[in-house]
């Protein structure tokens, strides 16, 4: 509250949110299609040319392309990948998958990938991880195989360039767009394409204008998740590896730049 008060975080109304066609016109139903949405939405942001653009606007994508996302692009896809995959009219979707998909009809170009990472969302270490590879465009430990500390490489200026991550977590799939402003300072950008209280039952677009904000954000986000039940799991029972499928905090990070 008191970062949207001074203007650190600011919630962005967009123009629809997923499945808001659906009963008007199926063809083009986006429910439950948040995993088609998101990496639509960073391949925009880092990959603009994909839509035959020169350019991409000064913020990254713009907010009309990630509505055109949700009521037009994803739809279509949803609907072919579910057909491939066996799946109903309003299943969910592994993110994987869809990612497979997009590669194959060089939508998302896997040239750009920059990697996954997973593990416990309350976990510096772990969400460490995604933030790492969002500020520097690149998987520093796949890349240096160092030992350096996360908070050190992430207290570093960030390299100018665009870089947007699919972050899964509680079943639900939202985008993350890093948008490069020179001279080092960059907006982090969370995109949700559920309907939201704060933005008039519309998706929302929410801006961090610093990393302190952002993994601010990262943290509330993650809390305002969890069930009554989900926080008695985590009060009581210790992170393990072996039983994350079964651990509410699991979360997994994809990451593209350009």
């Amino acid at each position: 509250q008191s970062l949207q008060s001074s203007k650190q975080i600011e919630v962005i109304r967009l123009g629809t949110y997923q499945g808001r066609l659906g009963a008007s016109n199926p063809r083009f139903d986006s429910t439950n299609g948040c995993a088609v949405i998101s990496p639509l939405v960073v391949a925009t942001h880092i990959y603009p040319q994909h839509l035959h653009k020169k350019k991409s606007s000064k913020y990254g994508i713009a907010n009309g392309d990630i509505n055109d996302i949700i009521d037009k692009r994803a739809p279509p896809i949803l609907q072919t990948v579910r057909s491939k995959l066996g799946l109903n009219k309003h299943a969910l979707i592994i993110p994987s998958d869809v990612h497979d998909y997009l590669v194959d009809e060089h939508i998302l170009p896997q040239d750009r990938f920059v990697g996954v990472c997973g593990g416990d969302i309350l976990s510096e270490t772990h969400i460490g991880e995604l933030v790492n590879m969002l500020v520097n465009g690149k998987d520093e430990e796949a890349t240096n195989n160092n030992q350096k500390s996360k908070r050190s490489i992430v207290s570093r200026k960030a390299p100018q360039k665009k870089v947007g991550a699919a972050l899964f977590f509680r079943e639900h799939v939202i985008s993350i767009v890093k948008i490069p402003l020179g001279n080092g300072a960059c907006y982090f950008d969370l995109i949700d394409s559920l309907p939201s209280s704060q933005t008039g039952g519309m998706a929302s677009r929410t801006r961090c204008k610093d990393l302190a904000s952002f993994e601010v954000l990262l943290r509330w986000y993650a809390s305002s998740k969890f069930s009554e039940s989900n926080c008695n799991f985590i009060e009581n029972n210790e992170w393990d590896d072996g039983m994350c499928d079964f651990d509410p905090r699991v979360f997994q990070g994809f990451v593209w730049a350009e």
